[in-house]
């Protein structure tokens, strides 16, 4: 028989039944026996749970063939050989050794998929937990010492040698052999019993024996099928049944840190490494600190941490648990964390980082040496690199430079061989490139250095004569051109690949580049205001280091789309680039010397621009989506913690017991239409589906008392409620009528909540729920989703495995790669996990609960998944009596012990420690020994008394007695602790403390019932984001009342809509205006989602406007919206011309033409002409385009209705809310009425039509007489057809601009209030009127008397009173102008009419809000109400130009507070304004005053005259 026969023959296995020499198979019957084989292999691999786990009890597999039976036997045989003499002595028969073959590989065969998943029993028993005997046979890895391996090539991986043996063991473990009668004379069954239960029935030596004997039939037979062979790979890696799977559960290396991709898991650092990657991590978390008022990390924490990790294979949360003190900072009793379970994370990752760049330097040190390479400046680089950049930097460079000698070692396979860099070229080019003189490593250190230290020599001859030297008729020199290229080429890739200017270029980039963004012609269409996309839309220059959220990922997934381009670039790059090629210049001024220049610059630029540039652009690229996606997966991590951070619901009248477990009922009706019916289903306390129901609805009085009599027989603790729609909402109004009549009934308190029901609708069509509950409904799974959520959130979301990722928690989620993602997701479910523990052998016996345990510290799935199995087929009745059973019944290994012990709590009642019911790691218990003896104070001897180590301390935990903890010295004893062990101890004592008085508790926050928020989202799908008050949505019509209309929006919300809200105009009934069924457009005034009710409005003035505003995403502060502005007038321009029709009108002002060809059609026809053309808003619309001014021009709509047909006029023309019958009448009557008060205003002595030259005049004017006030007219050139009157109030006072419209019959002066003008004299006298009214006093309180109104004169304030008007020789609107002489700020008083006394007011210390179009602040004009109150309204005398009644009033201050003029105005007293206009409400809504008007008389101070305010 061969080698590779004899291999084969070794992967059988079976059943330890004896064997038996005398059976024989033919071989046509072995070849049936295959086929068997493989069909029961493949049936195995696929039955169900149940069927498994019966075959696994029974543990028999039927074999046809008894000598395969034999074969299987004697391969599963593992013993030493030790057992083997013993079996020589015993039974009086010589056994043979077997040969050692050349190799001999053990293989497990799969008898069904429980087997499969089975762990391995790991081997690796420690010294702390053994007898010194029991040491011997274990080798130095912690297995046993096995006479197999002997079989095995020196050659052979560990790895493979490990998980034979256990795998081996394993196998028999569960296997418990039957005593047959004794075969041999003289010996009794029980003698024969004992024998059997040590050695078998010798069944497991035959291959010995049958080769004693010359028998090699044994060999002969084909090897059983194995499941790789059976199965695809991936299914198998899919159910953890690989090669590689057994390793990894039986290495004593935590399986987080096996599964870490890249590195080397299992390797041990040294300490000089530990050293370099402590100061290696540390400057990377200052760097991201960096900005922030925190204290710097210390190396020297950061070390032990990584050797907590790197040397002793310790997990994130023992190090956060357990070696707390290490990064502590200790000051008496303030003990300060140095180091957050965040750090620790990100130290854990960044370990894997360092490791990924030792490996790769020391391959880099490994090629350099064994290609020979001398080379100082490499030497030099490879001592100094930091960066996984700057090692790729150094792989190219030696690419480059000694491409000869990696092609002759066959080292690797160059990239990029055979381009323009060919050492045997530049050799021969060696003399033109000297010439050149563009050195890679000076010019490196010019950039270090920030200098040029470069002065290349001037050669004599020209670059292209100096090249004729080179031209040579082979390699491609047969040009001075084409050798002039090729040097330079050759230049620029040294340069290129110098890892100095690599690190130089890099530093600049990373601190200087810019990302900007710019749309695609398609994504310029598509992205609007509205889109995701829009706030990031044209980002102009924004720097790569303000990049902190997951934006640059909506940019790339943007650019996928084809919607986007961006580019990372530095500032000015071209001129950086200028700058730095000058390093390599010569400073001669020759020609020549030019010419030489002008080759080593472009060498420069071509090697910068062309190449490092593009090389860190893709770089940086792949930086910040990398960083992009970890923000949003930490994110996603956060929102997990958040959810699993909660307690399980505990009643109010039940005291905190971490072993409770409330009764559940869950109820739910679906979607909640007609035909779906009520599911109600209970859970026990064990999370048990128990019981279920089915009603078809609870408004009915019999289904209600049906539910009554189910939640009154399974007595539960609380009620959950779920849905998917808002009908849910009635439901649970439902469910809490029924638990009132329960309470009423019981007298209990029986809760209704509900709850995120997000895990239970993934859950209720999911694979599992299939599996788990194959009888029920989806609905009623969703029910046991619900009501294991309510028992536990935190089991419920570690059971769903790998389909967490389908839960989103961030909006961005998406753009995140997936195993990124879910080893985030899994950190948030093991910090959290380990930080509450888990009640192992609960865990063991609910298969429900076992999912939390892959999560435990130091496990995994496939170890989580061998510790069950290998519990459920120990001998000890499935489960632990204490932690130290774990590696005493070598059902892990140490430095898994040493990981997950203290958050496995072992409860039992068969005589276990009471420490072991705590967090307090066994490697601890000593100490909680010894404080516990110190606060009971026992002695020793007196411990002598107990009967157990740990006794006394269950007696210091009882009735409260950890309390007296409270009164040792933590300080003290963690002091002479670390005196004599060397290792501190202060963090380890506080957490023994807190543990023996309260053990295991919970930290999870207590059980949270779902926020209105949250109960909305969940039931209408809308967010913040997707609805609130302001926005506009459909809503339909459902009923129609007397004052009101109800309506449905799409999400479902009740809406109802005021008859006030309507229609801006009175409406007699609302159906003259809405019918039932109608759907429209309503805006949200108000969203009140705890009742799934908003109020709306669908008025013309509120839909005016849209929502865009509420709805668009602010953009980036770094948008252009110059650009975007500019580019949608592009747009918009091209859509007009596209929806530009022509039109056939019998008029002889009519023109077909767009608006820029009647533009130039009227740039040099008179003012006042104009052209009637169609419209770009569709054929209903006429345009009139009038030349108001040069190079201005008003553009008018015209709506046409009642029209015939598309083509024709409309029989009605409206404009500006005019209608008009025919086009002469519209041009006739409106706008040459326009043009004619247009005229008018434009002949005022007033009017300038130059802006800036008006300015100016106001400007020259108030120099000239500081204290006047002077005012003019001009086009506003922003706006056509709109005036400006702009005025400055003294010469210290800023300009400021009002706006005139212009209408047909009258002008409207928007100022702080509108007002009407019949003509240019009322224009100017409204102004005046609005600037007394502006600036009226602030009134005296009623309480003060008359002497205390004249004492602010004392501090310095000015009195306002009336105006007394007198002619003047300035023209219309001119008053005469008296300074005063005692006003300290530049203000005036003024003369009263002697028929209207006045009070006096005082100047407050603020300023008045502007007025519009107030071209600068304020602050410094002498008008306005500076105090913040109201207004002074009141006519100044009666018969004066701005009439009014005669006696004026003030009133007291407005209600607003914010200033002299508020947005809505003042018209409290019949009329802000007088004359016609008053008792009526301005344009900006003013309002009555609150308080009435108080008459005072005014008295002016002594001595003070009486100055009067002009107008020019």
């Amino acid at each position: 028989m061969s080698d590779d026969e004899r291999r084969n023959s070794s992967d059988e296995e079976g059943e330890d039944v004896g064997f038996d020499d005398s059976d024989r198979d033919d071989s046509e019957e072995e070849e049936e026996d295959d086929e068997e084989e493989i069909k029961r292999v493949r049936d195995g691999f696929i039955v169900d749970d149940d069927e498994e786990e019966d075959d696994e009890d029974e543990g028999i597999v039927r074999r046809t063939s008894k000598k395969k039976k034999r074969r299987k036997e004697t391969i599963e045989s593992d013993v030493d050989e030790e057992d083997l003499a013993l079996m020589e002595e015993n039974t009086g028969v010589k056994i043979q050794r077997p040969e050692k073959f050349k190799r001999l590989k053990k293989r497990r065969q799969e008898e069904d998929e429980d087997e499969d998943m089975s762990g391995p029993k790991h081997d690796a028993l420690q010294k702390i937990f053994d007898d010194p005997e029991d040491d011997e046979g274990l080798d130095d890895r912690g297995g046993y010492d096995d006479e197999m391996d002997r079989f095995i090539d020196d050659d052979e991986d560990e790895d493979e040698d490990i998980d034979d043996r256990h795998r081996d063991r394993r196998e028999k473990a569960p296997v418990k052999p039957r005593a047959r009668r004794a075969p041999i004379e003289g010996l009794s069954e029980e003698v024969w019993g004992e024998w059997y239960e040590v050695f078998g029935d010798g069944g497991d030596y035959a291959y010995a024996l049958g080769k004693e004997n010359g028998d090699d039939t044994y060999y002969d037979q084909k090897p059983e099928p194995r499941l790789k062979d059976v199965f695809e790979p991936g299914v198998l890696a899919e159910r953890m049944m690989t090669d590689m799977d057994e390793i990894i559960r039986a290495k004593d290396v935590p399986e987080r840190m096996q599964l870490r991709r890249g590195i080397q898991a299992d390797r041990v650092l040294t300490d000089d490494e530990i050293e370099e990657e402590a100061y290696w991590v540390t400057t990377q978390m200052n760097h991201h600190r960096k900005g922030v008022d925190q204290q710097h990390f210390l190396d020297v924490n950061v070390k032990y941490v990584l050797k907590f990790m790197s040397q002793e294979l310790l997990e994130v949360p023992f190090i956060e648990t357990h070696r707390r003190d290490y990064f502590t900072n200790v000051a008496g009793q303030k003990l300060t964390e140095l180091l957050s379970r965040d750090d620790l994370w990100y130290i854990y990752d960044m370990d894997l980082k360092f490791r990924s760049f030792l490996e790769r330097r020391e391959t880099l040190k490994a090629l350099v040496e064994k290609l020979n390479l001398n080379d100082s400046y490499l030497s030099e680089h490879i001592e100094r690199v930091t960066k996984l950049e700057e090692l790729g930097d150094i792989f190219d460079y030696v690419n480059l430079r000694f491409a000869k000698q990696i092609d002759k070692a066959k080292a690797f396979k160059r990239p990029g061989s055979g381009g323009t860099y060919d050492l045997a070229k530049r050799e021969q080019l060696a003399g033109f490139i000297k010439l050149l003189d563009v050195d890679a490593p000076k010019f490196g250190k010019c950039l270090e250095e920030s200098r040029n230290i470069n002065f290349p020599d001037d050669p004599q001859a020209d670059p292209k004569v100096a090249a004729q030297d080179y031209v040579t008729d082979t390699g491609g020199f047969n040009s001075p051109d084409r050798v002039i290229t090729m040097a330079m080429s050759m230049c620029s890739q040294e340069i290129a690949v110098d890892p100095v200017v690599r690190k130089q270029i890099r530093s600049k980039f990373d601190n200087s580049a810019c990302v900007t963004v710019t749309p695609t012609e398609k994504g310029a269409g598509v992205i609007d205001e509205l889109h995701p996309y829009y706030p990031f839309k044209r980002l102009n220059q924004k720097y790569v280091r303000d990049f902190h959220d997951g934006q640059f990922l909506q940019i790339l997934q943007a650019q996928s789309e084809g919607l986007v381009k961006f580019e990372i670039k530095i500032p000015n790059e071209a001129e950086y680039l200028k700058s730095v090629s000058d390093y390599m210049l010569s400073d001669g001024t020759s020609e020549t010397t030019e010419k030489w220049n002008d080759l080593r610059r472009k060498i420069v630029t071509s090697a910068l621009k062309d190449q490092v540039l593009v090389l860190l652009e893709r770089s940086m690229t792949e930086q910040l989506r990398s960083q992009a996606e970890e923000w949003v997966a930490k994110k996603c991590q956060v929102a997990l913690e958040e959810k699993l951070n909660v307690a399980p619901y505990m009643p109010r009248n039940v005291k905190f017991d971490r072993d409770y477990s409330p009764r559940v009922v869950a109820i739910s009706h679906g979607p909640g239409t007609a035909k779906d019916a009520i599911q109600v289903a209970f859970v026990d306390d064990k999370g048990k589906f128990a019981d279920h129901k089915k009603i078809d609805s609870l408004r009915d009085p019999k289904s209600q008392k049906d539910l009554l009599d189910f939640l009154d027989n399974r007595r539960p603790d609380v009620v959950v409620v779920g849905g998917f729609t808002v009908m849910t909402r009635r439901l649970l109004e439902q469910v809490e009528k029924v638990a009132a009549d329960l309470r009423e009934l019981r007298g209990d308190d029986l809760s209704v909540v509900m709850i995120n029901d997000e895990v239970a609708r993934l859950y209720q069509n999911s694979k599992r729920a299939a599996e788990d509950h194959p009888e029920a409904n989806p609905l009623t799974r969703y029910c046991i989703s619900l009501a294991r959520l309510v028992q536990n959130p935190m089991n419920e979301y570690a059971a769903l495995g790998r389909d967490l990722i389908s839960i989103r928690q961030h909006p961005l989620q998406h753009l995140v790669g997936e195993d990124r993602l879910r080893e985030l997701l899994d950190r948030a479910l093991i910090n959290i996990i380990n930080a509450v523990g888990i009640d192992f052998n609960a865990v063991v016996e609910s298969p429900y609960k076992a999912h939390m345990l892959k999560f435990i510290c130091g496990l995994g799935p496939r170890k989580a998944q061998s510790l069950i199995k290998s519990i459920e087929a120990d001998q000890h009745n499935g489960s632990l009596d204490k932690r130290g059973d774990l590696v005493i019944r070598k059902l892990l290994t140490w430095n898994i012990f040493m990981n997950c012990c203290s958050f496995l709590r072992v409860h039992t009642n068969y005589g276990g420690d009471v420490l072991d019911e705590t967090r307090i790691h066994s490697e601890d218990y000593n100490l909680a020994r010894k404080m516990a003896a110190d606060a009971l104070e026992i002695d020793e001897e007196g411990l002598e008394e107990y009967e157990n180590a740990s006794q006394h301390v269950e007696e210091l935990m009882k009735d409260d007695g950890a309390e007296k903890l409270n009164e040792l010295l933590l300080e003290d004893y963690a002091h002479q602790l670390e005196m004599i062990q060397h290792k501190p101890k202060r963090m380890t004592l506080e957490t023994i403390k807190v543990e023996l008085q309260h053990p295991f508790k919970d930290p999870r926050r207590p059980f949270e019932r779902a926020s209105a928020d949250q109960i909305f989202t969940m039931l209408t799908g809308e967010t913040d984001q997707t609805l609130r008050a302001g926005f506009i949505v459909p809503a339909l019509v459902t009923r129609i009342r007397d004052k009101n209309a109800m309506l449905r929006l799409d999400c479902g919300v009740d809406a109802m809509l005021a008859i006030q809200n309507i229609a801006d105009s009175k409406i007699g009934a609302i159906s003259d205006i809405l019918s039932e069924g109608q759907t429209l457009q309503v805006k949200i005034l108000r969203l009140e989602k705890e009742k799934f009710f908003a109020d709306c409005t669908c008025k013309e003035s509120e839909l005016r406007h849209g929502d865009l505003q509420e709805r668009m995403l602010p953009p980036d502060r770094m948008f252009d919206q110059y650009e975007e502005d500019r580019a949608r007038n592009q747009i918009n321009t091209k859509v007009k011309k596209q929806n530009f029709v022509a039109r056939k009108i019998n008029h002889p002002l009519f023109k077909n033409m767009m608006s820029e060809e009647a533009t130039k059609f009227l740039a040099d026809k008179s003012r006042g002409d104009l052209v009637i053309r169609p419209s770009t808003k569709g054929v209903d619309h006429l345009t009139v385009t009038v030349k108001i001014a040069d190079d201005l021009y008003k553009h008018y709509d015209i709506l046409e209705m009642d029209k015939k047909d598309d083509v024709s006029l409309g029989k009605i023309l409206k404009i500006d809310n005019t209608k008009y019958s025919d086009l002469d009448e519209l041009l006739v009557s409106h706008i040459e009425a326009i043009l004619s008060k247009t005229d008018t205003l434009m002949h005022s002595p007033k009017y300038k039509e130059n802006a800036e030259e008006l300015r100016s005049f106001l400007e020259t004017q108030t120099k000239a007489k500081p204290g006047s006030a002077v005012y003019g007219f001009t086009l506003d050139r922003k706006y056509a057809g709109y005036f400006l009157l702009v005025f400055k109030l003294g010469a210290k006072a800023p300009i400021v601009e009002w706006s005139i419209k212009v209408f047909p019959d009258h002008y409207v002066l928007k100022g702080p209030t509108s007002k009407d003008c019949d003509d240019v004299i009322a224009l100017s006298d409204s102004f005046k009127e609005m600037m007394m009214q502006k600036n009226r006093p602030k009134p005296a309180a009623a309480s003060v008397p008359a002497a205390t109104s004249a004492a602010p004169v004392a501090n310095n304030r000015p009195h306002y009173n009336s105006y007394h008007h007198t002619p003047s020789s300035h023209g219309a609107g001119a008053y005469g102008h008296h300074p005063s002489t005692n006003s300290s700020m530049g203000s005036h008083h003024y003369v009263p009419h002697h028929a209207q006394p006045v009070a006096a007011h005082h100047l407050g210390g603020h300023q008045a809000v502007p007025p519009m179009h107030q071209s600068t602040s304020s602050s410094g004009a002498p008008w306005g109400t500076p105090w913040g109150g109201a207004s002074w309204s009141g006519a100044p005398n009666a018969g004066g130009p701005m009439g009014g009644p005669s006696g004026g009033h003030m009133t007291g201050p407005h209600h607003h507070g914010g200033g002299g003029y508020s947005s809505h105005g003042d018209s409290r007293h019949g009329g802000a304004h007088g004359g016609p206009h008053s008792g009526a409400h301005d344009a900006y809504g003013s309002r009555p005053s609150r308080a009435p008007p108080t008459p005072r008389r005014y008295m002016p101070p002594q001595g003070q005259a009486h100055p009067q305010q002009p107008y020019y």
